[in-house]
């Protein structure tokens, strides 16, 4: 059996990426690809493709080339439409086809019902166990019935089993870098051409995933459309054997560990220090080993949280600082974040010699020229605070299973607020009135649909949910760019 996971691609232009866009490999899928080898050893055959290094004729060249049984494609939603694309291709070349990760996990009864050539979508945030489970489905070693976390057609109506929480402590395999091992130096070398100068010499890079979610998961920032943010950390004694093995094998000397975010386990953090073996503690040490790590800025400000970060080799912090105006913070759901605790963490990160990927947001509920000049101003106090690598400041995009999907859509039947009044509360006191029958409209628009006008939605929602518009907003993103321009600070957006 010959199996091809492929990433979809984002066909976001240069004007529209954000600074990291493509630099780190899609481990996701390489995780998927070693644990179907390990689990299927000679039997199932698995290549592939990273779209954020390939286009989408060169992914479509190899399902032509190799001919696969079954595509695996994970999409989000700024590459869902690339990735239909990928889908609808493969089935006409004879391949069953398998959507995975947030999107597809968000819309599956609407995917199926509307995609007739996609085939099964897995609904689990990790879902190894389940793709091998469809696996040995398509193999005759199993009925679908019992293929957990798996929507599918059955007789003309669709089915969903049950899901099941993985824990990463007992199921969070050791990605194989033999799968992209070609591709290594690619992602390499467009990280140095923007960051090398962060460095002291050559870097090879790689993100490792060994924990996922995050401390605001129990009321998750306002535009976060992360499937699952529950807590959920792997093995430390497994983290470093990686660490260990992906340096002595591949050269790599830039980890950057995804979890969203690392200051969610204190610890988590306390148990990687305990487990660090000697020789690892040496390297990094000697700046032969280096972490760069997603945080909150009030995880940093915990008592030893720096200190430990140090210790552990992080060099580069990704922090979401989103706004400086202590409204939009509160509206944006930060969690007691303020424009105080921004600085304060910013201040800390300098003194310990570490540079910051910091991303602002303008167009969260109510804002205003007002607040979004609080947050020019407070970018410009951040740059006199501490050493930025590369900071975006990006117009808000509503994404589905976000509080503002709610907001702008679900908002009879909200899943992150309690109920459409507490809605209505939320709006007024952001000083936003909308029509009921606007609001109806603007839900109707959108609450049968699996793919979106990503500009008519943004219109929708700084139209009616915001008091700037979106001339206004990109007007401030160009006045950013042109105060960074001349301090080597590195710029992009958020494309959703």
């Amino acid at each position: 059996m010959k199996v091809m996971l492929i990433n979809s691609p984002n066909p976001v232009g240069k004007d529209k990426r954000n600074a990291n866009f493509a630099l780190f490999p899609h481990m996701g899928i390489v995780q998927l690809a070693t644990r179907v080898r390990k689990s299927f050893e000679g039997e199932v055959e698995v290549k592939i493709v990273d779209g954020g290094i390939y286009p989408l004729e060169k992914i479509l060249q190899q399902i032509t080339e190799d001919k696969p049984d079954l595509v695996g494609i994970s999409v989000l939603t700024p590459s869902y439409e690339e990735g239909l694309k990928i889908a609808l291709y493969a089935k006409e070349s004879g391949a069953k086809v398998v959507l995975g990760d947030d999107h597809a996990i968000f819309f599956p009864e609407l995917i199926l019902s509307k995609r007739p050539y996609v085939d099964y979508i897995i609904i689990n945030d990790v879902g190894e166990q389940p793709f091998v489970e469809l696996i040995e489905s398509l193999l005759g070693r199993r009925t679908f019935d019992r293929v957990c976390s798996l929507a599918y057609r059955s007789h003309g109506t669709i089915k969903q089993n049950p899901k099941k929480a993985y824990n990463l402590s007992d199921l969070n395999i050791v990605p194989d870098l033999d799968f992209i091992a070609k591709d290594l130096n690619i992602y390499s070398d467009r990280y140095y051409q923007a960051f090398g100068h962060l460095h002291g010499g050559p870097i090879k890079i790689v993100t490792i995933n060994n924990a996922r979610g995050c401390e605001n998961w129990f009321k998750r920032c306002s535009y976060c459309s992360i499937a699952d943010l529950r807590i959920n950390c792997g093995s430390p004694k497994q983290f470093w054997s990686t660490v260990d093995s992906y340096h002595e094998n591949y050269g790599i000397n830039l980890f950057f560990e995804v979890y969203d975010s690392f200051t969610a386990s204190p610890n988590y953090i306390k148990m990687l220090l305990d487990a660090m073996p000697l020789h690892i503690a040496s390297k990094i040490e000697n700046g032969d080993i280096e972490f760069m790590v997603y945080a909150r800025t009030r995880g940093l400000l915990r008592t030893n949280t720096m200190e430990y970060l140090r210790r552990l080799g992080v060099r580069r912090v990704n922090i979401g600082l989103d706004s400086g105006s202590s409204k939009m913070l509160i509206a944006q759901r930060k969690n007691h974040t303020t424009n105080e605790t921004n600085i304060e963490a910013l201040k800390l990160i300098q003194q310990n010699q570490m540079t910051v990927h910091g991303s602002f947001m303008l167009g969260a509920l109510g804002e205003s020229e007002e607040t979004a000049q609080q947050t020019l101003d407070h970018i410009k106090q951040s740059l006199t605070e501490v050493t930025f690598s590369s900071l975006e400041i990006s117009m808000l995009y509503p994404l589905p299973n976000s509080p503002i999907w709610d907001i702008l859509i679900n908002f009879d039947k909200p899943q992150f607020y309690r109920s459409k009044a507490e809605i209505d509360e939320v709006l007024a006191t952001m000083g936003i009135q909308v029509s009921e029958a606007v609001r109806q409209d603007i839900a109707l628009r959108y609450k049968s649909e699996d793919s979106f006008n990503s500009e008519q939605l943004r219109n929708d929602w700084y139209k009616n949910y915001t008091h700037i518009t979106q001339d206004y907003v990109q007007e401030r993103i160009l006045e950013v760019d042109r105060l960074l321009e001349p301090q080597r600070v590195r710029t992009g957006r958020n494309a959703g």
